[in-house]
């Protein structure tokens, strides 16, 4: 979509840095943000050179206010309008609840995950409203599908995401804009080697899908508009469980997670 403008939270690496390269490719308009300022300009000259109509680099903190008001008044001044909204910005854990030596880890990841998210799209709202057929897409998690174990909080705030924005997307679909979830499985991202807690957890990502496959997974469901989008086996299988197998969804997320786990 030539022209479109298109912001991504957490475009520093990843998937978020993967999908920035997408938008790239088609000629948008990026506004990128994360809060690791060197990373983040490297992706954005990668971005330039990909064929990014311009690129926008925003040192920004999803979980403070003052961060997101000012980055949503500067794009009001230039553009005046969002045609995309992609909220990718994401902290995971690796541990068991009764090995977490300080609650605030938790709420740190809700604060990042949830209210980071949440705070974005309701100030972002009144722009994305400006824009015939405008995108919000969140990247959620399997882990926001099936609760998975020593990754309690993560999967709290995936939960949390999901209940949100399909309620928001039933409120705003009056206003012609579609919501899409997106719920990846393990992916080779950094997140699975920063996840938080004193003996984390690392997970094994060996055969997990790549940063790249997941964004092209999601460029393609925010063109369509889709409203949920499952990766590999791990996330279409919870789904299915989801409706006439729920009691299932305990074991099967306890076997694929202990498949996964590996101590550091």
């Amino acid at each position: 979509p030539e022209g479109k403008l298109v912001i991504i939270t957490g475009a520093s690496s990843g998937i978020g840095e993967s999908l920035a390269y997408q938008f790239a490719r088609h000629s948008c308009i990026l506004v990128l943000c994360a809060r690791r300022e060197a990373l983040l300009a490297e992706v954005s000259k990668k971005c330039k050179l990909y064929g990014a109509k311009d690129v926008i680099a925003v040192t920004a903190d999803v979980t403070k206010e003052s961060d997101i008001t000012t980055l949503i008044q500067k794009i009001e001044k230039e553009f005046n309008r969002i045609d995309c909204l992609i909220l990718n910005a994401g902290i995971s854990m690796g541990e068991r609840l009764d090995e977490v030596s300080d609650y605030n880890l938790i709420r740190k990841i809700m604060e990042v995950n949830y209210f980071g998210s949440t705070n974005f799209v309701y100030q972002a709202l009144p722009l994305l409203k400006r824009s015939p057929k405008s995108r919000i897409v969140v990247v959620s998690s399997a882990a926001g599908l099936a609760g998975a174990p020593f990754r309690t909080g993560y999967s709290g705030s995936k939960f949390a995401v999901r209940g949100f924005f399909t309620a928001l997307a039933a409120e705003i679909a009056e206003n012609d804009i579609y919501v899409t979830v997106a719920y990846p499985g393990p992916v080779r991202t950094q997140i699975n080697n920063t996840r938080l807690g004193k003996t984390p957890r690392e997970l094994d990502v060996s055969n997990a899908i790549t940063p790249e496959k997941c964004a092209q997974i999601i460029y393609e469901a925010t063109l369509n508009g889709d409203k949920e989008v499952t990766f590999e086996n791990i996330g279409r299988i919870a789904k299915i469980m989801e409706g006439p197998f729920p009691y299932l969804i305990s074991w099967f997320a306890s076997r694929v997670q202990n498949n996964l786990n590996k101590r550091k």
